[in-house]
């Protein structure tokens, strides 16, 4: 992770989470650390001094006089900050679909591990535009999304992110929460699995238009298995808590979607099945 990264801490009221932010940003090693205590002078900040990622906290969006992430992102010289939300309740999923439409590039919860603030900034980082012309191309191109029309590509979008990830990067580990899947829309990723023996095995290669860690949303349970980039990828991403809000027809057509694909997975495994008790049927 570049600990070179400028960020910016807004967080107008509560000074205690404040100052354990930063606290924590430090002990991480982040250097460049800046605070504006007042939203409305986030924007004459970062016009005047270099910012790479803002984090801003839930109240100071919903309680300032200023429309923070509208100024921001409605600047044509701010539209690639990237933002991080720092919230204590609970967010509901139309606030968390409100949100990554209006411009936040990832979440972080408080109180948080050191983990979190690493993850947060790390997909904030790796967080893409999804209403560049060309990345929406890709996703019509792609046969996991064929059953949408383009109006639902585009509500989808707004409340989904698409994040990059460099060669042999883990997209997630063994054992971490599944809060999320993902469909390949540029590049490859390997599966792999910790055996008994502590060796690695690769269980698997998907490429583009595939999707994986869509377990994530059917169980409460932590990954089964590791994901790395092969190389460079861009993944479209969807958060647990928006798929399991049921609030739209999107929801369900994208569970009418993982219906099918478990459907044909069933049946390679049992013809899979049938095929090696054959062989050992055969077999001396």
């Amino acid at each position: 992770m570049d600990k070179h990264l400028s960020i910016l801490i807004v967080i107008q009221r509560d000074i205690a989470v404040r100052d354990v932010t930063k606290g924590t940003l430090r002990y991480i090693g982040y250097t460049n650390i800046n605070t504006v205590n007042d939203p409305k002078n986030v924007v004459e900040f970062l016009l005047r001094e270099k910012c790479d990622l803002i984090i801003i906290d839930y109240d100071s969006i919903e309680n300032s006089k200023t429309d923070v992430l509208s100024a921001v992102r409605s600047n044509p010289a701010l539209t690639t900050k990237r933002i991080v939300l720092l919230y204590k309740d609970d967010l509901e999923a139309g606030e968390l679909k409100q949100l990554y439409n209006d411009g936040v590039s990832s979440i972080l919860k408080f109180p948080f591990q050191m983990t979190d603030v690493q993850k947060s900034i790390a997909d904030a980082t790796r967080s893409e535009s999804s209403v560049v012309a060309e990345t929406y191309a890709k996703i019509r191109q792609l046969d996991f999304f064929s059953f949408m029309t383009d109006e639902d590509i585009v509500k989808l979008l707004r409340m989904s992110k698409l994040r990059r990830y460099k060669k042999d990067e883990f997209v997630f580990d063994e054992g971490e929460p599944g809060d999320r899947f993902y469909v390949i829309v540029d590049g490859s990723i390997s599966i792999y699995k910790e055996l008994e023996d502590g060796n690695i095995e690769r269980l698997a290669q998907l490429d583009r238009g595939e999707c994986f860690g869509e377990m994530a949303l059917l169980e409460d349970s932590t990954r089964s298995a590791r994901a790395v980039a092969n190389e460079e990828i861009m993944l479209f991403e969807l958060d647990k808590a928006i798929m399991n809000s049921y609030d739209d027809i999107i929801t369900l057509k994208l569970y009418k979607k993982f219906a099918y694909i478990f459907s044909e997975r069933l049946r390679r495994a049992d013809k899979k099945i049938r095929d090696l008790a054959l062989y050992s049927y055969k077999s001396p």
